[in-house]
This record gives C-alpha cells, sequence and structure tokens, in this order.
C-alpha cells in the first residue's frame, strides 16, 4: 500500500497514465479514510486522553504514597509504645543422664559348618 502525496495536477495525471492498469485491476486506489489509516489530528486527541488519564493515576498514586507513609509512621509510633519485656521464669530441672539398659556380650548363636556335597561316581573319575 503507497499513500501519494503531491501536486492534485501531478497526482491526477499520474492516475490518468495508470488507467489501464486500474481497469485490469492490476492497480487498485482506496482512499485513505476507507483504508483504515487515522488522520494524525485523530491520534493527538487519543494521546490527550490517554495522557489525561495517566495524570489522573499518577495523582492517585501520590496520595496513597503519603498515606502509606502516614501509616508506617503511625505503625512505628505504636511498636515504640509497646514494652516487650516479659518476665520469664528459670528452669531449675535436673535431669540425671546415665544409661540403664543392659546388653549382654555373649554370642549364643552357634555355627556348624559341614560339607554336605556328594560328588557322582561318573565325574570323579575323570
Amino acid at each position: 500500500m503507497y499513500l501519494l502525496n503531491g501536486e492534485k495536477k501531478a497526482l491526477e495525471s499520474v492516475i490518468k497514465e495508470q488507467r489501464i492498469r486500474i481497469g485490469r485491476g492490476l492497480i487498485s486506489i482506496t482512499p485513505v479514510s476507507e483504508a483504515g489509516l487515522v488522520s494524525e489530528e485523530d491520534v493527538e486527541k487519543a494521546l490527550e486522553s490517554k495522557q489525561k488519564v495517566i495524570d489522573e493515576l499518577s495523582v492517585e498514586n501520590e496520595s496513597q504514597k503519603k498515606e502509606i507513609d502516614e501509616l508506617k509512621a503511625k505503625l512505628a509510633e505504636l511498636d515504640s509504645h509497646v514494652d516487650d519485656a516479659k518476665d520469664v521464669q528459670e528452669d531449675n530441672k535436673n535431669v540425671e543422664q546415665t544409661d540403664t539398659k543392659e546388653v549382654s556380650a555373649e554370642d549364643d548363636k552357634a555355627a556348624v559348618v559341614q560339607d554336605e556335597k556328594k560328588v557322582s561316581a561318573s565325574k570323579s573319575k575323570k
């Protein structure tokens, strides 16, 4: 897609010179408004409206920051008034640690080693 800019007479002569290609459907000319393009004025209006929204959000953001700072100051003030000095009694329990389990050192298992493998007579002759 191309936009043609120039003097009106020069553009009309270009279009007249290309009338055969236009007639065959090789070239088509679409007005800017039908092509979906937006004019510069419309873009500026859209930008101005978006800028207003951004400015409003910025002001709201600043007010919320101030409120947060005030709440932090109040919280710090409340924390300074709270005493966290709790009296805790000491634990005076004495625990004796002795081992009361008795383990015998004897091994009652007897191992019997006996070779019970039998060799056949035919294999023993070889």
